[in-house]
């Protein structure tokens, strides 16, 4: 859905079709969503002062792979074929 950034779906009540909702922020996407994953996981990490604060950035690297799985197992249960191309950190991209 090409130019409708400020617009989420959301699946109907009997889950048959999605119906879009507004998003607040004005702007919403797959690779911000992941890296706010991967930060919150980091710095909560740093807070419980399970890991030094200078891995944050190899903890943002494998927080974002365990995102990505998460993406590949949950795209299997979807009835529609799907393809998204995500940013990595490195500047690569990974197609799920």
């Amino acid at each position: 859905m090409e130019g409708r950034d400020s617009e989420a779906f959301v699946p109907t009540e009997d889950g048959l079709c999605l119906t879009g909702i507004e998003v607040v922020s004005g702007k919403l996407t797959v690779e911000d969503e992941l890296n706010t994953l991967a930060s919150n996981i980091s710095i909560r990490r740093d807070w419980a002062a399970v890991d030094y604060f200078t891995n944050y950035i190899e903890s943002l690297h494998m927080e974002k792979q365990i995102a990505i799985g998460i993406l590949e197992e949950q795209k299997i249960t979807f009835a529609e074929n799907f393809s998204m191309t995500v940013p990595l950190l490195d500047g690569g991209s990974i197609r799920i």
